[in-house]
């Protein structure tokens, strides 16, 4: 009996937001079959959500893709929520990802949504979070200790500049995400940066570099007219 509430006790959690109810409940079994612990939040307004985000304390939200559901996770990410958010869309469209990463949302499955993926992608989500409390950020075979400052690349360890060091913690730190020029010149140099206009492209050549080999898998794609985002 100790050891099941001992199990039980370790489940990660989920809270289902903005899902109705009907999916909800088929969701919340298969996810329970599957290990999780399950929560689901009424429909309400933010101050309710919020409140069941407090008293269940879960490690990630699944929120839904419509309007209803795109609006909370964008009035979340308003009032500090940081939980990993994973978004359930109508259809896998450029539009739809796009309006999720405005949004908020870390990552997205298009339906069927009863499947492997979504179980997948919502322990990817979790490990990712804990992972950067440790102060250990991944992507395949890269790594990057933010504490010590040591990034390596399978076993090669990597020796980056401190601007190649921030420019790749912030991708790591939102990987699979699609990040526009605007975006990476805010977080890295900031808004007051006055230097050459080419800056982005100087560095994202830097580090590809570095942690590019001839031998090894490709990780920073270009998305043209857009600009760039890490993935494997």
């Amino acid at each position: 009996m100790v050891a099941a509430l001992a199990s039980f006790a370790r489940r990660s959690c989920v809270l289902l937001l903005q899902i109705e109810k009907e999916l909800a409940e088929e969701l919340g079994e298969f996810l329970r079959d599957s290990g999780l612990r399950v929560e689901h939040c009424n429909d309400g307004p933010l101050d309710a959500c919020l409140e069941q985000i407090q008293f269940e304390n879960p490690d990630l939200l699944l929120i839904g893709g419509d309007a209803a559901g795109l609006g909370l996770c964008r009035l979340l990410r308003q009032v500090g929520v940081t939980l990993p958010v994973v978004q359930l869309l109508s259809s896998d469209t450029v539009d739809d990802r796009a309006a999720g990463l405005d949004a908020g949302a870390d990552d997205f499955l298009a339906p069927p949504y009863r499947s492997p993926e979504l179980v997948h992608r919502i322990h990817l989500q979790i490990k990712r979070i804990q992972a950067a409390s440790d102060g250990l950020l991944r992507l395949g075979d890269l790594t990057m200790n933010t504490r010590s400052r040591e990034v390596r690349r399978a076993e090669r360890v990597i020796e980056l500049t401190a601007k190649e060091f921030d420019l790749l913690r912030y991708m790591l730190e939102h990987p699979r995400e699609v990040l526009s020029r605007e975006q990476i010149l805010l977080n890295v140099w900031g808004d007051d940066f006055m230097g050459e206009s080419n800056i982005i492209e100087v560095y994202i050549r830097y580090l590809r570099m570095k942690i590019e080999r001839e031998d090894e898998k490709k990780l920073i794609h270009t998305v043209r007219g857009v600009g760039y985002t890490l993935r494997d």
